[in-house]
């Protein structure tokens, strides 16, 4: 079985608000980020991590937009890593997962499928693409150094993985008191590699208020 897990707590501080329920093309963010998920013929169910506060709000507005596979909604934790945490109590033991920031709503059901089936065959992956940009190091004002840009990735979500790799990767950050922010960095402290496929260009994440009127242009 394979599942999404859409991660919807963030407070969007640099955005000014819950950027993932701004309006897009009419409807929230968090619906068209979900969409691909609903309309997937490899996802059995779908869990949304949201704001404590707002589950009552969540869930309404899952029920309006009619999202048919919804497992559960549950409260995130105080980190990233918290929130994906409380998604996989509602998930069974086994199987695969793909967990989605609920801010890139330009996902689409056929990365779904390709993620999933190459997930498969390695047990942990991610979407990226091979960075391009000129990278400086800085110092508030000042650029200290150019950056070496030979072998580094801009990952994308949403990255795939056994469930059972996964919930042992949290176990052991548990135990050791790791805090990270990214999804395939508990699986490298593990000692094992995710494999990357590129992703699209178009996979934006929504992050200040410019990028919502690129992603409504590609929308």
């Amino acid at each position: 079985m394979n599942y999404g897990l859409i991660v919807a707590a963030g407070k969007g501080q640099r955005f000014g608000g819950y950027k993932q329920f701004a309006q897009l093309a009419g409807k929230p963010v968090l619906i068209h980020s979900i969409r691909a998920f609903e309309h997937s013929p490899m996802i059995t169910g779908i869990v949304v991590v949201a704001p404590a506060r707002l589950l009552p709000m969540v869930r309404r507005m899952l029920r309006i937009h009619r999202v048919r596979k919804l497992l559960g909604v549950v409260p995130g934790g105080r980190t990233r890593a918290g929130s994906v945490r409380a998604g996989l109590s509602v998930l069974p033991a086994r199987g695969f997962v793909a967990i989605h920031d609920a801010v890139r709503p330009l996902i689409n059901a056929g990365m779904l499928t390709t993620g999933l089936r190459a997930c498969r065959r390695c047990g942990a992956l991610t979407y990226g693409y091979p960075v391009t940009d000129t990278l400086k190091r800085v110092s508030g004002r000042e650029v200290l150094s150019t950056v070496d840009r030979n072998g580094l990735l801009a990952v994308q979500t949403p990255p795939f993985f056994s469930l059972e790799l996964l919930r042992r990767a949290h176990a052991e950050a548990r135990r050791a008191r790791l805090q990270v922010t990214d999804d395939c960095e508990l699986i490298e402290r593990l000692g094992i590699h995710p494999i990357w496929i590129r992703g699209p260009r178009t996979n934006l994440k929504l992050t200040e208020p410019d990028d919502l009127t690129v992603i409504q242009a590609l929308l």
